[in-house]
């Protein structure tokens, strides 16, 4: 999706955790709502700041800046997920991507 940066991607990571860069202009808490609606429990940042408004402190380390960090969405999976799960997350993704640009 142009715009969205996957966070560590080609770097050693954990395998069933995905944090990106949603892009500019979407609205981080649009995301967590709108993928709800699809099915899918999403967070915004990283667990350690998890209810937090303030960007994580792992991103700025990373050295991402603050409204950078502020775009961040957290996907995670479980023992039982499977491709098919997140080919569906990343469908629904596009979905919300799609609806955002139009409202």
């Amino acid at each position: 999706m142009p715009g969205a940066t996957i966070l560590g991607q080609n770097l050693p990571r954990l395998w069933n955790t995905v944090s990106a860069l949603m892009p500019e202009g979407d609205r981080k808490s649009q995301w967590v709502i709108s993928l709800d609606k699809e099915g899918f429990a999403v967070s915004t940042g990283s667990a350690c700041t998890t209810g937090k408004d303030e960007p994580s402190h792992v991103l700025s380390a990373m050295g991402y800046k603050s409204a950078q960090a502020h775009r961040a969405v957290r996907m995670s999976a479980g023992w039982e997920t499977n491709e098919a799960d997140w080919d569906a997350l990343l469908k629904a993704i596009v979905k919300v991507h799609e609806e955002m640009q139009h409202k």
